[in-house]
């Protein structure tokens, strides 16, 4: 598992280094293999402007183009198709090391010289020329409010950043994401957790609004048919979306852990699973037939088409997420093609829910398709959970694809988690790990880990 040290910093009080948080994860269970530096510094990559654009005289696929770089106007050999006057780009100038391979192997530093004949200074870049992704269709045309001149790592809000390939053992489920790893370190360095679902949870409004959780919805209907199969299911609509790119700062954060950006609802959904642990799903609203939810399996094999484009045979008694007419999600594993996110959804319906860790396993090893989801809902996530990151998704992508929700959200619950009470001998615990610390110490750590404590000066 993935982990950003950038990422981590939203949620701890204090500023620790790669090392001392690797360390200390590592001293409290969660085995940290490798510190990986990512999202290296674009030195000498600028914000330019194309200020003229002619054809090669002696390559018809070249262009020859002049661009204004802040400091002076550079005349660039460009080869992209969409390059064009007026465009706002990011500029590698000459002496720049760029993140790709010369013929040699060897990374690629940019030196002024003759293209077919004409003398080239710099690059105009592509997403994968500067190791942003792989596209290589064309340049990358930017905001045009962006200043020429400006580096482009300061344009655009990059920062470097550390990623920490943690090892998990199936039994931590809660660590299955940054706020997991953060609520340990909290009380290892014995500081607050922010959290970033707090705002939410203590007033009750999103965006302003102030919602209710309810059972009943006039827009829509989720009826759970299977109960031992899925315990909760919420949903939540959210309507007149704009479907865009995700902002950098989005972009930057999926990236950071190796997961390719699609759109800014797609992408939010991915940033609440890395970042709370609980799994999301964005239905097209208007791709649900009869505006209907059903939670179901089958008691025979079904053909579904996932997200990836394949056909896949699921075997019986796997779980479904099904509209009024047909499956649409292959539950807790990935969603279909027949309802996904494009760039003409206006209406999304958030799923938050809770799946049965078995059945969940049993599908994902069968298909031999196993997700960030699955990987997830296996090894148990938290069932009090979904709702509290349905509402942190809506709150992300109202404030990046706008829109609005009516504030009823609606919770169907038909099998609610009993309380546990765990019983910590306090001499118990001296004889397993070796030490004696003091039952401040004890109640302090285990609230900080969000326990309830109630101390019994017997034990």
């Amino acid at each position: 598992m993935k982990i950003s040290c950038n990422w981590l910093a939203d949620y701890l009080i204090g500023t620790y280094t790669p090392e001392e948080l690797a360390e200390r994860i590592t001293l409290a269970g969660l085995e940290v293999e490798e510190i990986i530096p990512t999202n290296k510094p674009l030195t000498g990559v600028v914000i330019g402007k194309v200020v003229e654009v002619e054809r090669h005289p002696d390559a018809d696929r070249l262009t020859i183009c002049r661009v204004d770089i802040g400091t002076e106007v550079s005349q660039i050999i460009c080869g992209a198709p969409n390059v064009a006057v007026g465009q706002t780009v990011a500029v590698a100038t000459v002496g720049t090391t760029l993140p790709i391979k010369d013929k040699e192997g060897n990374p690629l530093v940019l030196r002024k010289a003759k293209i077919r004949g004409v003398e080239s200074a710099g690059m105009i870049c592509a997403e994968d020329e500067l190791g942003l992704g792989d596209n290589h269709s064309g340049i990358i045309v930017l905001d045009s409010s962006l200043a020429v001149g400006e580096s482009f790592d300061k344009a655009m809000g990059r920062t470097s950043d550390h990623v920490l390939d943690v090892s998990l053992t199936p039994n931590r489920p809660d660590a299955t994401c940054h706020l997991g790893v953060a609520r340990d370190l909290s009380a290892v360095f014995d500081v607050d957790l922010v959290d970033p679902r707090t705002k939410i949870i203590d007033s009750q409004t999103l965006d302003g609004t102030v919602f209710q959780v309810v059972d009943s919805h006039p827009e829509m209907s989720i009826e759970i048919r299977n109960p031992e199969l899925c315990h909760r299911y919420v949903g939540v609509l959210v309507e007149g979306v704009t479907i865009a790119p995700s902002p950098q700062w989005l972009h930057d954060r999926l990236k950071a852990i190796g997961l390719r950006p699609l759109n800014n609802v797609v992408d939010a959904t991915n940033y609440v699973l890395h970042e709370l642990g609980q799994p999301l799903h964005a239905f097209d609203f208007d791709q649900v037939a009869g505006k209907k939810i059903i939670v179901q399996a089958f008691n025979k094999e079904v053909a579904f088409t996932t997200l990836d484009s394949q056909e896949r045979k699921v075997p019986a008694g796997s779980l479904f997420i099904c509209d009024g007419e047909r499956p649409v999600a292959l539950a807790g594993v990935m969603g279909g093609e027949n309802s996904e996110v494009t760039n003409a959804t206006k209406r999304i319906l958030i799923e938050s829910a809770w799946f049965e860790p078995t059945g969940i396993r049993r599908t994902s090893k069968t298909l031999a398709l196993q997700t960030d989801a699955s990987y997830r809902f296996e090894r148990g996530i938290d069932p009090g959970g979904a709702l509290d990151a349905a509402m942190r998704c809506a709150q992300i992508i109202i404030d990046i694809a706008g829109g609005i929700i009516d504030g009823r959200v609606l919770d169907v619950h038909p099998i609610k988690p009993k309380t546990v009470t765990v019983a910590l001998r306090h001499k118990r615990l001296v004889s397993v790990i070796g030490v004696d610390p003091s039952k401040v110490t004890i109640e302090r750590i285990l609230r900080r880990l969000g326990f309830g404590v109630s101390i019994n000066d017997a034990g």
